[in-house]
């Protein structure tokens, strides 16, 4: 009897709640951006609090991750007033949001007249089903409408299934498992107009992907949530099946994957409850049950959503990226740049944790790619990016629906990019799927040797595993915080000395003296942490870069295409080999007064290319040696150095007269990438690595590795430290190969400029102590000269000094110090190029140019004015130590051969 009367009134309840429409009317859409954790809490207990009417389409789960929803009119000035108390920035993204549901027409379709069925408004749940079962009856040879199952409420699941004979793999498309997600119905019907109906269109592609696969394509897995957002809440998400303790569940949280750990909830009443246990609701049992009846052969798995433009890879649960992921990411960036190039809607790519900055579990994708081991799932969150949110107006379902197309087109047809490698005698293209079968080919010959000698074929499999981690594991750093502190206290100083030893974090600035800033780094995962016990220390951070993934994929890498000249440009970073080229195109352009020439060899058998360029008419008085890229990370160095080739090799035409004087006047010699293997590793696996590619692990900081009181200072024995020196001084091919290079220049050899990134500072020797030595004085007055040049263009300002006045720390081993020392050259300063520190690492393209055109100015003021003669460098009182002492020693030492000759 009770459960009688608890059932009625369940009903009862019901029923009620259906004859109320609910109306949105003057609420607000905000957006806002948690910066501090007090924002986050409040935030996150917002919707706790009864007070507060308010509903969220976008919610907050960690810091620096925008967040979106609305405000009932009558709570508005109390949440603005709790928002100010806590300095929480908000934006108003829709002043009135039931007028922008109204402005989501929805017409009806006529029936079986399937060309009345467009795209430029929504459609009930009535009329898709009018269509599906129209455009059955009309292409009866093509397509199959088939039911499914039953949603909690009765009504039916329809798939319609597009089989040709002969195909071997299997698509299967889902939308609409959110009831308030209505352009990922919309487009799925439009792909499926394509699929059948459109044989002729600019979707080509897609229409000869529609014979190359068997395609089931379910529209609408939760009907009942469907026709509830449209009839009575626009908002509604879950189901609707009526139970003792509510109304619906999350049915992208009711999967057997995970279920019930990450970002589900277990109340009945809230939006993202996963219910009481895995396939508890007939919607998700229903498509399970149909998944596994098609899983074998099944190529791909597609899962269309709304809102926030995003392409997400499994898992969803996960933190780390596992399996095929690099592929997957590889197709998903084809498909985004296509996206981008139709209409210019950026998406991004990658996990749910990385795009969205939360977990979850209970997911359709992720329990298909688990369970069935599907190779390719992907979920699509369409559009917009929470301008609109869900209330995307009609005029936005057509260029939805195009771009989504051609993205999932590009994503379907891609292939993986090819990778460039450097094999045996030259720098050979292969793709990925190539190099691995050509590595398992030897690895096999390995095994067979190994088994020969009677040794323990394991080994050979440790190998190939350790080449497989080493190439294929592309590092991210999605949500990754860019901060900038300054220590005013030797607490503070203390702290960031010990902060890579506690945390997570990669230093771009290292600590050095109070009051220098520090710019680092930190991950997501610790930043919580990091950032409470940095206010604890009472530390000032400065956030520079919220998210610095974002920040590096801005940073466009251009393909130069062979013997175009003109396809190389400084609006774009370049790859090693495509600068290579553009050199030797160069090179044949001037035969007569260009060469290039192999210095050696790197760890990964690549050139370490040099140039050499005396142009016809030269006084050829003294020389200049130019060095760049050091440091793999730091790509405006390379940058730069090639433009700077490019403008002495192109003086005698210019109209700059001061550069075509200063050309005229020197042998030049360039080396634009000096650690090419750490430079690809930065573009193709790890953006933020530094040094060379010594042991495929962990390598060695080539700026510490030069013999100028090798290892005493300011460096590492640790390997894993970012500024690891080496066992022993010239101890690395790269470090080593440039040592003989210049040895063999050291003749009138006058200037040495190393380039760098960043700071916006010039260096002059020696970074191993506090003093000024040598002819500091008269470099510093030259360098003074050349700053001003520099800011005169675009007002970028420079610091001049040693690296202990300009950075605030000592270091050894390093290039310009050791040339300076070593072969007496009167003119060195290394170069830390923009920019300050806003953007880092991460400088945009659109700041190369700008870059180049100052860096040039100052490089030109410090080979002016002309000097009569070559200036020998002067001794002074502070060196003249070393310098007698290095005679005592050559004189001790020729005595004593002598005595020992002639005994």
């Amino acid at each position: 009897m009770n459960a009688k009367i608890l059932g009625m009134i369940a009903i009862l309840m019901y029923n009620v709640r259906i004859c109320q429409s609910k109306n949105y009317s003057n609420f607000t859409l905000y957006s806002t951006t948690p910066t501090e954790a007090d924002h986050l809490k409040f935030l996150q207990n917002l919707d706790k609090q009864k007070y507060i009417d308010m509903v969220f389409w976008k919610k907050p789960y960690k810091l620096y991750e925008d967040v979106q929803f609305i405000v009932s009119p009558a709570d508005k000035d109390m949440f603005l007033e709790r928002a100010n108390h806590f300095k929480l920035k908000t934006e108003v993204m829709l002043p009135d949001v039931e007028r922008a549901f109204k402005d989501q027409e929805v017409r009806k379709y006529l029936r079986l007249k399937t060309e009345t069925f467009t795209w430029d408004y929504y459609h009930t749940l009535e009329d898709i089903y009018q269509w599906l079962a129209d455009i059955a009856v009309k292409y009866p040879h093509i397509v199959e409408l088939q039911s499914i199952g039953k949603s909690a409420e009765g009504r039916e699941i329809y798939a319609m299934c597009i089989r040709k004979r002969g195909n071997k793999y299997k698509v299967i498309v889902e939308s609409g498992i959110h009831g308030n997600e209505w352009i990922a119905v919309e487009f799925v019907t439009y792909l499926l107009d394509q699929l059948v109906v459109q044989n002729d269109t600019k979707h080509w592609r897609m229409h000869e992907l529609g014979k190359k696969y068997d395609w089931y394509i379910i529209p609408i897995i939760n009907p009942d949530g469907y026709v509830y957002s449209q009839t009575v809440d626009r908002l509604w998400r879950r189901n609707r099946r009526v139970t003792n303790t509510g109304i619906g569940v999350d049915l992208n949280r009711n999967f057997d994957y995970n279920f019930g750990k990450y970002g589900t909830s277990h109340d009945p009443k809230d939006d993202y409850f996963c219910g009481s246990h895995p396939f508890s609701e007939p919607e998700t049992r229903v498509l399970a049950d149909f998944i596994t009846d098609k899983k074998h052969n099944l190529r791909f798995y597609f899962s269309f959503h709304a809102y926030g433009q995003k392409v997400i890879i499994p898992f969803a649960d996960r933190i780390k990226h596992i399996e095929n992921y690099g592929e997957m990411e590889n197709f998903g960036k084809q498909a985004i740049l296509k996206i981008y190039k139709m209409f210019g809607t950026k998406y991004s790519v990658g996990t749910t944790y990385d795009t969205l900055g939360l977990r979850i579990s209970g997911n359709s994708a992720s329990w298909v790619k688990k369970t069935h081991g599907v190779r390719y799932v992907f979920t699509f969150l369409l559009r917009d990016n929470g301008t609109y949110g869900y209330a995307l107006p009609p005029a936005q379902i057509l260029p939805t629906c195009e771009e989504s197309i051609a993205g999932l087109t590009e994503l379907m047809i891609a292939k993986p990019r090819r990778v460039r490698l450097n094999l045996f005698n030259g720098a050979q293209t292969f793709k990925r799927g190539t190099v691995l079968s050509l590595f398992c080919t030897v690895n096999f010959i390995l095994l067979l040797l190994l088994k020969s000698t009677k040794m323990h074929p394991n080994i050979g499999f440790c190998i190939l595993f350790t080449f497989y981690i080493n190439y294929c594991d592309c590092r991210k750093y999605y949500n990754y915080t860019l901060y900038r502190g300054i220590p005013v206290e030797d607490a503070h100083l203390k702290f960031f000395m010990n902060l890579t030893k506690m945390y997570d974090v990669n230093f771009w600035r290292e600590p050095g003296l109070l009051y220098k800033p520090v710019d680092f780094v930190v991950s997501p995962e610790v930043k919580p942490v990091f950032l409470k016990e940095a206010n604890n220390l009472g530390l000032y951070l400065t956030t520079m870069i919220v998210d610095v993934q974002k920040a590096f994929d801005m940073q466009t890498v251009k393909t130069y295409i062979r013997r175009k000249m003109d396809s190389f440009d400084w609006y774009s970073y370049y790859r090693t080999e495509d600068i290579y080229q553009w050199l030797r195109d160069l090179a044949k352009a001037h035969p007569s007064e260009m060469e290039l020439h192999s210095i050696g060899r790197t760890y990964e058998n690549r050139d370490i290319m040099s140039v050499r360029i005396q142009l016809k008419g030269s006084k050829n008085r003294s020389r200049v040696i130019v060095e760049g890229g050091i440091h793999a990370r730091e790509w405006i160095a390379p940058a730069f150095v090639t433009y700077f080739i490019h403008q002495i090799i192109k003086a005698p035409s210019s109209n700059n007269m001061v550069l075509k004087e200063i050309a005229l006047t020197y042998e030049w010699f360039f080396v634009p990438i000096l650690n090419p293997d750490g430079y690809e590793y930065s573009h193709g696996e790890d953006r933020m690595w530094r040094k060379n590619r010594h042991d495929g692990r962990f390598g060695v900081d080539l700026n510490r590795n030069f013999d100028h009181a090798f290892g005493t200072v300011g460096v590492k024995f640790n390997k894993q430290s970012e500024i690891y020196c080496g066992p022993y001084a010239f101890s690395e091919r790269e470090s080593n190969s440039m040592a003989n290079f210049i040895m063999s220049k050291r003749e009138a050899l006058e200037y040495y400029f190393a380039f760098h990134s960043y700071g916006q500072y010039m260096i002059i020797p020696y970074a191993n102590n506090k003093y000024h030595e040598d002819n500091f004085d008269e470099v510093r007055n030259m360098c003074n000269d050349a700053k001003t040049k520099i800011a005169q263009r675009f007002n970028t300002q420079y610091t001049v000094g040693t690296a202990y006045d300009t950075v605030g720390y000592v270091t050894s081993g390093v290039s310009g110090c050791w040339v300076k020392r070593r072969l007496r050259v009167p003119y060195v300063v290394t170069f830390e190029l923009r920019d300050s520190g806003f953007h880092g690492f991460a400088l945009p393209p659109n700041k190369i140019l700008p870059t180049c055109q100052e860096t040039m100015d100052g490089v030109l003021s410090l080979l002016s004015p002309r000097r009569d003669k070559f200036t020998e460098l002067r001794i002074t009182d502070s060196a003249r130590p070393a310098f007698v002492m290095d005679k005592i020693v050559i004189f001790f030492n020729t005595f004593l051969f002598i005595i020992v000759w002639f005994d």
